[in-house]
């Protein structure tokens, strides 16, 4: 599923496929850029992104402020998709 795409926004990012079945080990995309998984969005997003500031500044791109607060917006969308995907079931 995505949650945003490069026409409407500087980030593409979806739900991506995940070998595992597992609701932590849902992975996140943000496509050219990093990846997290569920379980480390939902123990520390504000981190996560921090990770990803630092990421992003060795490869000399640049984003303002309010893109991380909108990529923030996607993260939580993406974790309360996977958590009432895996509440319809007995899937942890």
């Amino acid at each position: 599923m995505s949650y945003s795409r490069w026409i409407g926004s500087v980030w593409y990012t979806f739900w991506a496929s995940s070998p595992c079945n597992k609701r932590d080990d849902q992975l996140f995309e943000i496509c050219s850029v990093k990846c997290f998984k569920y379980k480390e969005l939902k123990e520390d997003i504000d981190s996560c992104i921090l990770k990803l500031k630092e990421h992003v500044k060795e490869s000399e791109a640049e984003y303002e402020d309010t893109d991380y607060d909108e990529l923030k917006i996607y993260m939580k969308r993406f974790m309360k998709d996977v958590e009432e995907e895996y509440n319809k079931g007995d899937l942890t």
